[in-house]
């Protein structure tokens, strides 16, 4: 079932409102996309209303939003948009959010440097203020920081100083409920990165602030490690968030993002909660790997082998590469592709529960139903009440 290397998927076999949102995927369109994006919105049998729930499931709707406005897909006439106010209020909404959200995160990052703990951003901010150009157009969730395991306690303190606890909010929206004992001992033993710290953010388009430390970037049963401390050695200083403050090296941002792609691609959990397969992800790998040269996939490489990532990262850049054809160079798929490609098609292995999906990557993409061929996760959630 595997796409072979010289082979990619047929997007014509796709619904209208998958295909239309597959080309409007990208940060910018061209001519001839722009041409088909009027051409499958004139379509009679486009499905809007699944168009709109894709686009908000694959974290796309603020991105969707600026091309309808950009490229005037809101006036009558040829591939005219329903309702644009909806997709252009996402990203006028979104740019909001963010607004608040850079506000908040850049206080932490100047409280975690006053207390002199090394750090790093990770994903987030870094790319919506880099590759995407435009902090509106990226729907962020948390804040994802690099912190070494011995710092976890100094950090922890600044957290809590600034309001924040490790929990979810409780229904008021008001506080945050500490999680069980189970959660907390789940998470010690098995996961890379602590349970999430929230507080309320008391509005409607930030209803919390969600912080998520991490000290590896490879999830413990992987069977690899690239531990915090010697990612933070590498570590170089840039502005986010009208802040100074860390991100990671260019070489171990990308792995990061591969292994994270990966892990919530194979994941019971993400896959339980529908959020194992989003556009969002492929396209941040994409538009990284798109400003490597000669020389930057040279130390990337170097990097992969270093840590024994091969398998990781050729699951990430093959699919990229069947969605972004002209991302990813194929020299570099051919040295990190392995022998047997039969675990593309895998899910469950870090869970123990290892299963092979029965249906094809794209079609699979645009699934909602797909989580219920998932068996369930036996990582705790820490969403909702009660957890």
């Amino acid at each position: 079932m595997t796409t072979s290397a010289d082979a990619r998927p047929r997007t014509d076999r796709l619904p209208p409102h998958a295909r239309l949102l597959l080309t409007m995927a990208r940060l910018h369109l061209d001519p001839d996309r722009l041409d088909l994006v009027r051409a499958l919105a004139d379509r009679p049998d486009l499905d809007w209303g699944a168009f709109t729930d894709a686009a908000a499931r694959h974290k796309l709707l603020p991105l969707v939003g600026r091309h309808v406005h950009r490229h005037r897909l809101d006036r009558k006439g040829p591939g005219t948009f329903p309702y644009p106010w909806v997709f252009t209020g996402a990203y006028l909404a979104n740019r909001e959010r963010n607004h608040a959200l850079a506000d908040e995160f850049g206080l932490i990052f100047r409280e975690l440097g006053a207390a002199g703990i090394r750090y790093a951003v990770r994903k987030g901010f870094p790319l919506a203020e880099g590759e995407y150009g435009d902090p509106a157009l990226r729907r962020m969730t948390d804040l994802d920081l690099l912190i070494d395991r011995a710092d976890a306690a100094r950090a922890r303190e600044v957290l809590e100083r600034l309001g924040y606890l490790q929990g979810n909010l409780a229904a008021d929206g008001e506080r945050v409920e500490p999680f069980s004992r189970d959660t907390q001992l789940f998470w010690r033993l098995n996961l890379s990165q602590q349970l999430p710290f929230r507080k309320s953010g008391h509005r409607a388009a930030v209803p919390e602030f969600d912080v998520d430390l991490t000290h590896d970037i490879f999830q413990k049963k992987s069977g690899r490690t690239a531990p915090a401390a010697e990612l933070l050695d590498r570590a170089v200083p840039r502005t986010v968030c009208g802040v100074d403050a860390w991100v990671q090296g260019p070489e171990d941002r990308l792995l990061d993002l591969c292994s994270h792609l990966h892990k919530e691609a194979t994941s019971l959990f993400f896959i339980g909660e529908n959020i194992d397969l989003q556009l969002a992800k492929f396209l941040d790998v994409a538009l990284v790997v798109a400003g490597l040269d000669e020389d930057g996939w040279g130390a990337f490489l170097a990097r992969v082998e270093e840590y024994d990532a091969a398998a990781i990262v050729y699951y990430a850049l093959h699919y990229v590469d069947q969605l972004y054809p002209e991302a990813v160079p194929a020299a570099v798929l051919d040295r990190l592709r392995p022998a047997d490609l039969g675990y593309l098609d895998e899910f469950g292995d870090l869970d123990g529960r290892r299963a092979r999906w029965s249906m094809e990557f794209l079609p699979r993409l645009f699934h909602s139903g797909r989580r219920e061929e998932g068996s369930a996760s036996a990582v705790p959630l820490t969403t909702g009440a009660g957890a």
